[in-house]
């Protein structure tokens, strides 16, 4: 049974337990869930007389029709409704709400989802298969965060992780890191201006009420909020990494930390991408003192600079000498960051040879440099150990911006490129590690902790090449008259 809301010409038909959550007058967003999952048109036939006048039926397939005692209560005839309105309110503020979502802890494959597996690098077998539906993992408790941790011991009386880890209880903490749920199904199944809009054109107007249901569905489906997942790492020393594609690059910001290999770290030191706008009096115009903080850099820390023309190598190795016959000794400071050139400094950490090495890359505007990072020796940067590719990473200025992007070409590094959650000052400065910052989940993302490797695959979410027109809704459209 449905029933009416104000107000017109758009009228939603809904379940009663959930009319209470629709503030006036579609104000707050409100949870429509996956519409439309059912076959039947949105719109229904117009029968002369009933209460479906100039109204747009919406069902939710999330939601069972009420069959215990309290549901058969509210589905009462208007008059007894009436008068004991008051006993109801009561009745549905009794029961919590936890009894909705542990109605059915079974899988509906035709309801937005996403399968978590956990399997240890490099194995083909998977040791564990979640999933995550309506904002939580399935047989567990609704939550705002889900915990991923270690598996639990023994000694230990609870178990507080919704997502366990079975490799690497060294380097596994207990609440490692956690899935944030704000923004996920219910967010994205609320009700918006868009929407009312939406459903108002497709009801009203004589073109649009036209339109396919395959179409209405295909429109429905970008219009609608996306659900968004976020992880954060919760202060770990071993950290959280997520993994670079190979078919993506990613944007390097300013104290990130990468893992390649087994145990290769290097992190984002400086960096400068964009031509200021408004040049100001502390840029030095003369790029002569550029070349000069180079040559600093390369003396007192042993900085390798790559990018220079031969040209600029001259100019370089100038600077280089006069700092060295001269023994200079400015009182004024010459930092990279003071000059109108895009560069990025990192350095790289081995923990096994307890080796420090810092790298500058200068690039020009507006012009595009690619930098090679691996075992071989035609790469930029020359990393001699054997968990590191022969073509491990590349590092590209283009678009007056720094990307990092994984292997070379469509070939993938063999132990992958990993970007931390956590950013390098965080980790050496601060006394107490703090939890990082959310990183949005997307579709085929592999997380990696200590050994294990956690992939997130969104299903039914309307988010990935199902969005794209097929040949049937292209026909639908083709046949609109």
């Amino acid at each position: 049974m449905s029933y009416q809301l104000q107000p017109k010409p758009l009228q939603l038909f809904y379940y009663l337990p959930y009319i209470h959550q629709l503030a006036i007058p579609m104000v707050p967003q409100y949870p429509i869930c996956n519409f439309p999952q059912q076959v039947s048109p949105i719109y229904q036939p117009v029968v002369p007389g009933t209460s479906q006048d100039n109204c747009i039926v919406i069902e939710d397939d999330n939601i069972q029709h009420p069959l215990n005692q309290i549901h058969s209560m509210i589905l009462q005839s208007q008059t007894n409704r009436e008068q004991n309105s008051l006993q109801d309110d009561v009745m549905q503020q009794e029961q919590p709400v936890q009894n909705i979502t542990h109605q059915n802890n079974n899988l509906n494959e035709n309801q937005p989802h996403i399968r978590i597996t956990v399997f240890k690098q490099h194995s083909s077998q998977t040791d564990q298969e979640f999933i995550l539906q309506n904002d939580r993992i399935l047989g567990s408790d609704q939550k705002k965060e889900i915990i991923i941790g270690r598996k639990k011991q023994q000694e230990e009386k609870q178990d507080t992780c919704d997502i366990y880890l079975p490799h690497g209880d060294k380097n596994v903490e207990k609440v490692h890191c956690k899935i944030l749920t704000d923004q996920g199904f219910v967010f994205s199944n609320t009700l918006t201006k868009p929407l009312i809009l939406f459903f108002s054109l497709i009801r009203n107007n004589q073109h649009a009420s036209k339109l396919p249901f395959s179409v209405i569905k295909h429109i429905y489906s970008f219009i609608k909020n996306k659900p968004q997942f976020y992880i954060c790492d919760n202060g770990t020393r071993a950290g959280t990494f997520m993994k670079i594609k190979k078919d993506k690059i990613r944007t390097i910001e300013q104290e990130n930390t990468y893992l390649i290999g087994a145990d290769t770290f290097f992190h984002v030191l400086e960096k400068k991408s964009q031509p200021k706008q408004n040049k100001s009096k502390k840029v030095k115009k003369d790029q002569s003192f550029f070349y000069n903080a180079l040559a600093k850099e390369h003396i007192r820390r042993g900085s390798k600079i790559h990018g220079l023309t031969l040209e600029e190598t001259e100019m370089f190795n100038v600077a280089m000498n006069e700092i060295k016959t001269t023994k200079q000794k400015q009182r004024t400071s010459q930092k990279l960051s003071e000059y109108d050139r895009p560069y990025l400094k990192i350095t790289f950490d081995n923990q096994a040879i307890h080796q420090i090495i810092t790298h500058i890359f200068v690039a020009n505007y507006n012009q595009e440099s690619v930098y090679k990072i691996g075992r071989s020796q035609e790469c930029d940067v020359l990393v001699n150990i054997n968990t590191v590719s022969r073509k491990q990473a590349q590092i590209i200025y283009k678009n007056n911006e720094w990307f990092i992007h994984d292997g070379e070409g469509v070939r993938e590094s063999a132990n992958g490129t990993w970007q931390s959650l956590q950013n390098f000052s965080q980790r050496n400065h601060d006394k107490k590690l703090q939890s990082s910052r959310p990183q949005l989940i997307e579709d085929q993302m592999e997380i990696k902790i200590s050994e294990n490797i956690v992939k997130f695959d969104f299903v039914n979410c309307g988010i990935t090449k199902k969005r794209k027109l097929n040949k049937a809704l292209i026909q639908d459209l083709l046949n609109i008259q």
